[in-house]
């Protein structure tokens, strides 16, 4: 017995030693980035490169805080990133419940049209949308931000994969007791959903929190840009600007992603987990 619990450890010190590779290798870039941030002085340009600072300074965070609107570029990210994030999942919880509970015609070539979807580009609907967006008016406000992706077919997708998975038995006696499907929806299946839907609303945020493209095409004053925009307009405006304010103003404005992340990742995880095996 001895002797298997040894080889077990040795097996997790393994599979530890062999995971933690990768995951150094991704969080290098930002932890380097985080201390650019604290650098001052030469210390940024300072050959052979140095990666610690001297010290803890936060005086490049008070100088990118004074020279642009970096609380506004958080505010319009968080709120064009809330309102997405809202809209997808209460477009893609009703789908997908269509999808996995009700029988209509052609409901087999309307999942593949969802699916057929994801196999788009985003780049390819830019120019339709900017159009569609000017016909309505909506040119640098937060509805053109946000409209062409109030729905979502990975979402939709996912959770119809999770939804599929609970048991008929559970509607059909919550419809024999007199239970709506409405009903039946938001008090049973929704609660039973909460990994699949939870890792969904934390994945539709982060992916509408890092938009560029579009908020590029779409926003015309400095009050309207979000975060990603608000990074390269910081660069562009502050030539002269010393490489560790830029990478203390670009540290501000990925923070709340990463402390997002950081929070919810076991349920993100364990979601995306369960939507692929009860799938």
């Amino acid at each position: 017995m001895g002797n298997l619990e040894r080889q077990a450890r040795r097996n997790r010190r393994r599979a530890t030693l062999l995971l933690a590779t990768p995951a150094l290798v991704q969080l290098f870039p930002m932890f380097y980035l985080l201390c650019m941030s604290f650098k001052i002085g030469g210390e940024v340009i300072k050959y052979p490169p140095q990666i610690l600072p001297n010290a803890i300074d936060f005086s490049n965070y008070a100088t990118a805080l004074s020279r642009a609107p970096l609380w506004r570029f958080l505010l319009n990210s968080l709120v064009v990133a809330t309102a997405i994030t809202l809209l997808q999942l209460l477009t893609s919880i009703l789908a997908a419940y269509a999808l996995a509970r009700l029988k209509f015609p052609g409901k087999s070539w309307v999942l593949a049209g969802i699916v057929a979807t994801m196999m788009i580009p985003g780049e390819v609907t830019i120019i339709p949308n900017y159009f569609t967006i000017i016909q309505l008016d909506w040119l640098n406000t937060y509805c053109g931000l946000v409209s062409p992706f109030a729905v979502s077919g990975f979402g939709i997708f996912l959770l119809y994969q999770f939804f599929r998975s609970i048991p008929a038995e559970l509607e059909e006696a919550a419809l024999m007791d007199g239970a709506s499907r409405w009903r039946f929806l938001w008090q049973f299946v929704v609660p039973l959903s909460q990994p699949a839907i939870v890792a969904f609303a934390i994945y539709a945020f982060v992916g509408a929190w890092n938009q560029y493209l579009w908020p590029l095409v779409v926003t015309q004053s400095t009050s309207m840009q979000t975060a990603q925009i608000g990074i390269g307009i910081f660069r562009s405006q502050n030539e002269s600007t010393s490489w560790g304010v830029i990478m203390a103003a670009t540290t501000i404005l990925v923070a709340p992603t990463l402390l997002l992340f950081v929070t919810v990742q076991r349920q993100f995880v364990r979601g995306i987990t369960m939507s692929g095996l009860k799938g």
